[in-house]
């Protein structure tokens, strides 16, 4: 069951930061935005934060599967809720770096389409060096997914 959490969001952030480890960067938006999550049996399995960037837009900041719960689809689930959820929105924004290249093959399944870079992004926002698939992050690569009115 998909529900959003409205008490106490910031209890999440350090779960949140399994899949982006800048707390003060998660503290943001987790203020400014809004959380669901994926439960079962009162157990959180995979979460989702997202902010309205304009009256169009709305960026998912954060998309996060526990570990031991992937590859069950929750993601999914959640993408997918909140794209019907914002059916205002015609323009949904979802990034991830450079190194994340299960994360670029999902959101292109699911529809998602390159978009732009922030050159240097995990280089200027974030004090520790990260790496996955034995490349640096370096670069936020943004997948944009636009519908029509």
């Amino acid at each position: 069951m998909i529900e959003e959490i409205i008490e106490n969001k910031l209890d999440y952030a350090s779960l949140l930061c399994e899949s982006d480890p800048n707390i003060n960067l998660v503290e943001n938006y987790l203020r400014d935005g809004r959380l669901f999550a994926y439960f079962e049996k009162q157990t959180p399995l995979a979460f989702i934060a997202v902010k309205e960037i304009n009256d169009t837009t709305l960026e998912i900041k954060n998309l996060l599967t526990l570990e031991n719960n992937r590859g069950r689809g929750y993601g999914k689930s959640l993408l997918q809720y909140i794209e019907n959820l914002y059916q205002n929105k015609t323009t949904f924004l979802i990034g991830t770096a450079n190194s994340s290249m299960t994360n670029m093959l999902i959101y292109t399944k699911l529809g998602y389409h390159y978009s732009h870079k922030i050159e240097n992004f995990f280089i200027d926002y974030y004090p520790q060096e990260i790496y996955e698939n034995n490349m640096q992050a370096i670069d936020l690569l943004y997948f944009s997914k636009t519908r029509a009115n």
